[in-house]
């Protein structure tokens, strides 16, 4: 996953989760993050990878699949 090893710099140097709390399996609340924290979160991913994830999509269970999510937007784009 290129997307995954930014998504867990960002949560601990934009919002302060614990490393040992990241997993590809957490879930957005279990790091820390409510629902306005994880709309930026998205707004970050966005931005860093030029793409826009579409609001069908924005509702992800786990960081993994944010991730995945992420890396087949990436994909299609040809980033």
């Amino acid at each position: 996953m290129k997307s995954y090893e930014y998504l867990c710099r960002i949560l601990v140097s934009e919002f302060g989760a614990r490393p040992d709390a990241i997993t590809p399996e957490s879930t957005p609340a279990s790091v820390g993050l409510d629902s306005l924290s994880t709309a930026e979160l998205i707004r970050e991913m966005e931005e860093e990878f030029g793409i826009v994830i579409p609001n069908e999509q924005a509702n992800f269970a786990t960081l993994g699949e944010a991730a995945a999510i992420v890396d087949t937007l990436i994909e299609a784009e040809g980033i």
